[in-house]
Order: C-alpha cells, then structure tokens, then sequence
C-alpha cells in the first residue's frame, strides 16, 4: 500500500456519474481528496487524512481504479546521469520520430545544435519518464517563456510535471494557466516592491505563493517592505519573509495592527541580520531580471497583436498546432514539414508589417550573443560575466 500513489483520472459528470454508481463513501471521500492535491495522494496519506482503516482505503481505491476513476501514479525513476553509447544517440536522434521533433524544437529555440551531454540529459527524460511529446514540448517552451530553456532546465521541470501527474495536453495546458495567474499576481506583489519590468524568478514566486497562504494583504506587504529597507538597505526576499512570519505569530492582519502594536510598544522583533551575496550571484540575478524583463515585454508585444488583429491569433494559434505535429513527425517528413512552417512565419511577418511593426518585433534579443545573458556558455564563464566581475574588482 506504501507505494501506490493514487491520482484521479475522470472529472466533471462523467466522474460524478460513476461515483454514483458505486455507492460507497469511502470511494467517495478518497476520490475527493486525491482530486484536491497536486499530483494525487498516497494511500496511508488518505488512511490518516480521512481517519480510515488501511484496509477501507484500500477496497476504496480498488473500486476507484477499476471503475478508471483513479489511476496509480507510481513515483518516477531516480534522477541519474546517463552515459549513452554515441550510436545510441544517433539513433534516437535519427530513427525516433519524436524524440527527433523535441531536438529540433529545443536547437530552435536556443539557436544553436546540442552538444552530446544536452541530447544525453534530453534522451534519458524522454525514455525515463515516457511524458508525450506534445508535453514535453509545451514545457519546452514554458521554459522558454521564462528564459531558462537548458537541458537541466527541462529535466527538472519534467520530473516535477511527472509528479505532479500532467501527463496529457489537456492537463498540462490547465496547469500552464493556473501558472500564468499566479504568474500575474506575483507580477502585482513586485510592482508593490517598486519592481515594475519583470515577472517573479522561481524562489520570488514560491515566497509570494506563501504569503497568499499566509493571508499577506498589500497594505502590509508595504509595510514589511518598507521596514526592509530600513533594516536591510536593499530588497531582500528571505528579510522580508522572516518579517511577515513574525507579523503572522503576533496576529497582526494589516498594516493597522502593527502600527497600533508598535506605538504600544508591543511590538517584538523578527527581522534578521542581513546576508551579502556573493557578487557573482548578484550579476547572474540581474542577468536573469533581463532576460525575464525582455521576455516579458515580447509577451506584451503578443498580447497586443491579439488585440488587434484576429489574423494574427488565428495563425499564432495555427503555428503552435503545427509545431507540436512537426515535433511528431517522421524524419522522411522534416524537410518538407519545415518549408511549410515557413509559410506561417512569412504569413506573420506580413501581419506585422500591415501593423506596422519590424519583422523582428517579436524576436528576443540578448545583448550578449554568446551566452544570451544567461552568464555561462555551458561550464565555462562567457566573457561578459568575466567582464562585469573584474568591473566590479572581483578577481576571477
């Protein structure tokens, strides 16, 4: 029982339906509970969250899976490095279909070919964790999105999807949009901190994640940003957290609170003493704000072509359809596959020359060509980095 990890596979009526159909209640509540976590829950999880016998959980999930409301999502392989034989590559790159689509959807999008420990990392995913495709490839390009689209990058992100059990188009689009709303909330938690030309990093959304938990209004976020500041001389994310959770242990609710506790002398203590950052650290954090800031700015660029040219969201749309078939094909099939996509591209450059925008509107462009702002090019420091490094004294 320890190792099966239940995971709904039906929703809506037709779930509901079934449910009905079964007449039991402790299939009942462990459905509803595996439908209200991330990825599932395993069963002793659901033994001692519902107060139930192991062995009712047990005869519950059974009646879930064989009535296919519920499947076992076992936990994925263990990350491992992986050393293939050079003709075990090229084989894979060369005789699947798709695994062949995801590379060149991957080169296409960092503008340069794999090197052999990228195809590596890529073919041990793709074997490994046996997500679809067209998975794989829109999380490929949420990557992308974020300007972090590297092979560690995407082994990282696939296993965190495979937990999470989006293993389907459908699920794995819905999931990309939840992430885009709080993506927009984390957007409004950074315009209150005076940071008005990017979207949260990964560590700054999991801490505005927690203080939505926390019940954090914005009026008392200012207010814990302001006394950061004060203690810390500068924006610092973990400062400002430790803040807000002595706030929380104290009741206070609002800004109100802690005002009215502070000019009662009630108020206790909780900021830390500020950490410096290695400058390396600082450098690279600000390369990533660009990158993150350009690609924020290209996606409003879109947003606006939606707005107003209907011809422009029906070829977007019919270019992504056709990317992902493209990433499905057959070998035979890429060169002529390619020679039509490029009927898209040019059909969107004359939709932005009818707007009057460059044909390069939409295209990202880092100032460093070399390692495109990300700092290193594989393992080694790209000469900008090195360059900022010695600006700033540090020897390298």
């Amino acid at each position: 029982m320890d190792g099966q990890k239940l995971r709904v596979s039906k929703q809506g009526r037709e779930a509901m339906a079934a449910l009905a159909q079964l007449r039991d209640g402790d299939a009942a509540l462990l459905y509803a509970l595996a439908a209200s976590c991330d990825g599932g829950c395993t069963l002793p999880q659901a033994a001692q969250t519902l107060d139930l016998s192991p062995e009712r959980v047990k005869k519950a999930s059974q009646l879930l899976l064989v009535y296919g409301l519920a499947v076992n999502h076992t936990a994925p392989p263990p990350r491992t490095e992986m050393n293939y034989p050079a003709q075990e590559l090229v084989a894979a790159r060369s005789g699947d279909a798709a695994f062949s689509g995801l590379c060149d959807y991957f080169e296409a999008s960092i503008g340069r070919i794999l090197n052999r420990r990228e195809l590596e990392t890529l073919l041990n995913v793709y074997q490994a964790l046996a997500l679809p495709p067209e998975v794989l490839t829109l999380l490929m390009g949420d990557c992308a999105q974020r300007g972090r689209l590297t092979a560690r990058e995407v082994e990282k992100q696939a296993y965190r999807w495979y937990d999470l059990g989006l293993d389907n188009y459908e699920q794995a689009a819905a999931y990309l949009a939840r992430q885009r709303e709080k993506q927009t909330r984390g957007a409004k938690v950074l315009a209150l901190l005076g940071i008005h030309d990017r979207l949260p990093g990964e560590s700054e959304q999991k801490y505005i994640d927690k203080w939505d938990e926390m019940g954090v209004t914005d009026d008392l976020l200012r207010l814990a940003y302001d006394r950061t500041l004060l203690g810390a001389g500068r924006l610092s994310w973990p400062y400002l957290h430790k803040i807000l959770c002595a706030w929380k242990q104290q009741g206070f609710r609002n800004a109100r609170d802690v005002e009215t506790a502070a000019a009662a002398g009630k108020l206790r203590p909780g900021q830390p003493a500020p950490v410096q950052e290695p400058l390396e650290t600082v450098i690279l954090r600000k390369l990533q704000e660009k990158r993150q800031s350009r690609a924020v700015a290209v996606e409003n660029r879109k947003e606006e072509l939606r707005r107003l040219s209907p011809e422009y969201v029906e070829n977007e749309s019919a270019m992504r359809l056709f990317a992902s078939k493209m990433a499905r094909s057959r070998p035979s099939e890429k060169a002529k596959m390619a020679q039509e996509y490029q009927q898209y591209v040019a059909r969107q450059r004359e939709i932005l020359a009818s707007l009057g925008k460059p044909e390069d509107w939409l295209q990202d462009k880092p100032d460093c060509p070399l390692c495109g702002d990300h700092g290193y090019v594989g393992t080694q420091k790209c000469r900008c980095l090195i360059k900022a490094l010695e600006e700033q004294g540090a020897t390298v």
